[in-house]
């Protein structure tokens, strides 16, 4: 099992150099969504020593990881565990949740271990919030009673974990993941290693046009893209659209073209959990503006999780006046009492949450206005 782990780690380090020969290429043809924001470059090249790292040392990848998540194995050697455990909110976040639907850390993982079982850590806590949100809205139960196999398609999907639980989950679906290929090197690792009985598919440009023939996608578990790879999926259309904190890392150009193919390729439900724009991203102005051209958006707050579907979206409307009414007054306060910042595009650190919307797409006519 070790050596058949270690040439799959040598196989996908191999794919990983040609996808990055081939978006340099590219690059040089001005393809604009082949290469990552300046700011994204910059976090890129914190991890490029992942490429010559040890075959072995893949087994405990999630060491690693917190270049892409912030989660740091270090903060559960010396962190509360109880502490912890309160401030998650996992009470909360899986109050009324099937026991199936709720997520542990996966062994060789890392966080706080609990008698009760509970494996935890903060990068869990988050994909249980996401996976809380898609059975309160009824988008797991529509994965789960669909007559024929489902389209998944996470854009940003990190190193492969929410991938990894929701096809646990729900296991009539092809779960397509699109990324840098800097970050698919963690994905194709970390769901390669935890899935060996699952097939998966990791781009390769000399087959690509024969896994994009009908009927050949769905005969797999996970397909891993690059992201100037998106456009090939025109011909598909998706239950489930899936970003979580990618596109507040891009500039606005490359989130229109993405938002646009979203708008265009989703027949169910597109998940965006974003700030609107990443303190240190200078080249990406409102996401929030820039998805209600295209969407339908019911935004769903920290006070609502115990709140049923009806209720949130009974108070969305009112709460959406309200946002504009207080966005109103904010702007001419501001313009009245501080005119040198009024331009400014770009809100201090500490006024940017992350904003977690249940998008549908809006009609063609809606589109065109």
């Amino acid at each position: 099992m070790e050596k058949r782990n270690h040439a799959k780690i040598r196989s996908i380090k191999s794919k990983v150099i040609t996808m990055l020969r081939e978006r340099q290429s590219l690059e040089n043809n001005e393809m604009p969504i082949a290469a990552p924001s300046t700011y994204w470059s910059n976090i890129c090249s914190h991890f490029d020593y992942m490429l010559g790292l040890s075959e072995e040392s893949f087994a405990k990848l999630r060491l690693h990881t917190y270049h892409l998540t912030g989660d740091n194995y270090q903060s559960y050697y010396f962190g509360d565990p109880e502490r912890f455990l309160k401030s998650s909110r996992l009470d909360v976040l899986t109050k009324d949740i099937p026991s199936t639907y709720i997520l542990n850390e996966p062994e060789g993982g890392i966080g706080f271990r609990y008698d009760d079982g509970r494996f935890l850590s903060r990068d869990i806590v988050r994909y249980q919030r996401t996976v809380s949100t898609f059975y309160r809205y009824g988008i797991l139960s529509d994965l789960l009673n669909a007559s024929k196999r489902c389209y998944v398609l996470d854009i940003g999907g990190g190193y492969g974990g929410l991938a990894h639980h929701l096809s646990n989950i729900c296991r009539n679906a092809t779960y397509i993941l699109v990324d840098l290929p800097e970050t698919l090197l963690f994905s194709a690792s970390y769901l390669s290693l935890l899935n060996p009985q699952k097939k998966i598919y990791i781009y390769e440009p000399s087959d690509f046009p024969k896994i994009m023939r009908p009927g050949a996608v769905e005969s797999y578990d996970f397909v891993l893209l690059p992201n100037y790879r998106l456009q090939s999926l025109t011909n598909l259309h998706f239950d489930l659209i899936i970003n979580v904190a990618s596109l507040q890392e891009m500039t606005t150009g490359q989130v229109e073209m993405t938002l646009d193919f979203i708008r265009d390729t989703c027949r169910g439900t597109f998940y965006s959990w974003n700030r609107d724009h990443q303190p240190r991203n200078k080249e990406l102005s409102n996401l929030s503006e820039l998805l209600r051209q295209r969407f339908d958006l019911i935004e769903v707050l920290d006070w609502e999780v115990n709140k049923t579907e009806k209720e949130i979206e009974a108070r969305e409307k009112l709460k959406s006046k309200l946002r504009e009414i207080l966005k109103s007054i904010a702007i001419l306060v501001g313009l009245l009492s501080r005119p040198e910042k009024a331009s400014s595009t770009h809100t201090p650190v500490s006024d940017l949450p992350y904003r977690e919307y249940i998008c549908k797409p809006l009609p063609p006519s809606h589109n065109s206005e």
